[in-house]
């Protein structure tokens, strides 16, 4: 969590309860697509200064979109406005829930097509050689079925499980985990959404 220099030296014991820490991080050094912050700003309403929390996606990182960090931070988070009751407000500008690739294995798969001179045909199945198998196997990242194509040793995928977190529907747990904390927000404190929607057609954004 970020926070302003305001409340860099206070004591809070929400923010232990919460997991959550301060911190101080250059431009483009973030490694979460959410970013928070605890304002102390003067407003018309409250000249001697009032406290808020900000919650917004750094679209720099993974264009914004929402892995099981990204859930978590944005849990404790609202849940320490919550605590605090203060306000709460989240920028959104995201992609949704982050549907990975599995890097390692990107470029290393190939293609039994049902028949090579027309892949319009569609796929029997994706699989490795022994030599990209041999390359991949210690980091538990796919489960494999042996078979002998054409005297050819495969290693026909069943599961790609990918050796990061983050790939795949615990992402979209996640967004029903958050879900439920805006609707329970929206209850116990004020609560503020600015949406960022980009609508991509034809090449052109609106």
């Amino acid at each position: 969590m970020i926070s302003s220099s305001l409340n860099l030296n206070q004591s809070n014991e929400y923010l232990e309860q919460c997991g959550l820490l301060i911190r101080t991080r250059l431009p483009a050094e973030n490694d979460c697509g959410i970013v928070a912050w605890r304002f102390h700003m003067k407003t018309p309403e409250c000249p001697m200064g009032r406290r808020i929390i900000v919650i917004a996606n750094d679209i720099t990182y993974q264009i914004g979109s929402f892995g099981i960090d990204e859930d978590l931070l944005f849990q404790r988070a609202s849940e320490l406005s919550r605590l605090e009751r203060i306000p709460r407000v989240y920028i959104s500008a995201n992609s949704g829930a982050r549907i990975g690739l599995a890097e390692e294995l990107k470029f290393l798969y190939h293609i039994a097509w049902n028949d090579p001179k027309d892949i319009d045909k569609g796929i029997r199945y994706l699989y490795l050689t022994s030599d990209d198998y041999t390359r991949i196997s210690h980091m538990n990242s796919v489960r494999t079925e042996i078979i002998n194509e054409d005297g050819e040793i495969r290693y026909k995928i069943i599961d790609i499980l990918g050796k990061e977190n983050s790939l795949g529907v615990e992402n979209l747990r996640g967004s029903g985990m958050i879900a439920g904390e805006t609707s329970y927000a929206y209850n116990v404190i004020v609560s503020i959404e600015i949406l960022w929607i980009i609508f991509l057609r034809k090449n052109k954004s609106f």
